[in-house]
């Protein structure tokens, strides 16, 4: 059964991470379904995110080459005294602003009483028993979809990039704890809606959800409760390596054919669903 648990939940988690339809929002759907309300997760649930972290470095392989041999060059310029940002190559101008998008990140950090930290209050708000919330920003999702669908190849004004990664940053920062919210899809549809281009747009996502996916997973790993055998965190790490780099295909696929509203109506479907869900929830307790 642990080994079956892995293969599932590794398919799962892929599948709901990369397309744009929330992986917390379908987790917290089956734990109200479970009876289980509670914020605590597994080891196997971090193991599983550090495999789709690896899934999408080797999609994008060759991009984070780039980002890896910018951020090396930018510490060497920097320890040279000859950085300078301004005149910096679009790839170099790239690392900067993902960078900077995980500043407001910090905020995570502010003490807030009972509930330990600011990271905590939004998380809290999940797995509660109730699919209120989640069916509400489930349905955002899909509305903020038919919204990008609609501005995909079109010149959108562009902000600069410093007030693009600011933006970003705090989508990021809003969509990281909260069930429901989907990192990809907030960081991709706002990306465009500042003036990205969508190919721009994707890679940003999947980088800043590197690098979420790869803390997380080690700190789910450390406090995780339920533990999990070597066979099973294998099992686990490449099932969800490989269906995250088919997820990735598939979700470039569904881009460059302008299907995006696909994942938009699935999105408001199964948030009209959980919202309603939640409202008998709320009449019955």
């Amino acid at each position: 059964m642990s080994i079956l648990t892995a293969i599932f939940q590794a398919i799962g988690q892929a599948i709901t991470w990369i397309f744009p339809v929330s992986e917390s929002g379908h987790s917290a759907i089956f734990h109200d379904f479970s009876g289980r309300f509670t914020n605590a997760c597994s080891q196997l649930t971090g193991v599983i995110h550090i495999g789709i972290a690896i899934g999408i470095v080797v999609a994008f392989y060759k991009l984070f080459l780039r980002l890896f041999t910018n951020f090396i060059g930018g510490w060497s310029d920097l320890f040279h005294k000859r950085l300078d940002v301004k005149n910096s190559s679009p790839q170099r101008k790239f690392m900067y602003m993902t960078i900077l998008s995980f500043v407001p990140m910090l905020f995570y950090l502010i003490p807030a009483g009972k509930y330990t930290n600011v990271y905590m209050v939004f998380h809290r708000t999940s797995y509660n028993g109730n699919l209120l919330g989640e069916g509400i920003c489930i349905a955002l999702t899909g509305a903020l979809l038919i919204v990008t669908a609609s501005m995909v190849n079109k010149k959108n004004k562009q902000l600069p990039q410093i007030v693009q990664a600011l933006i970003i940053g705090i989508i990021a920062f809003l969509a990281v704890p909260t069930a429901g919210a989907s990192l990809v899809a907030g960081v991709f549809c706002v990306g465009i809606l500042v003036g990205m281009s969508d190919k721009y747009a994707l890679r940003y996502s999947m980088v800043m959800s590197t690098m979420v996916l790869l803390v997380t997973g080690i700190i789910e790993i450390c406090v995780g409760v339920t533990k999990i055998s070597v066979v099973s965190a294998i099992i686990g790490l490449v099932i969800s390596a490989l269906f995250t780099f088919l997820a990735v295909k598939v979700f470039i696929f569904v881009m460059k054919n302008k299907a995006l509203k696909y994942f938009a109506w699935y999105d408001i479907a199964i948030g009209f669903i959980c919202f309603v869900i939640g409202v008998f929830e709320i009449i019955i307790k």
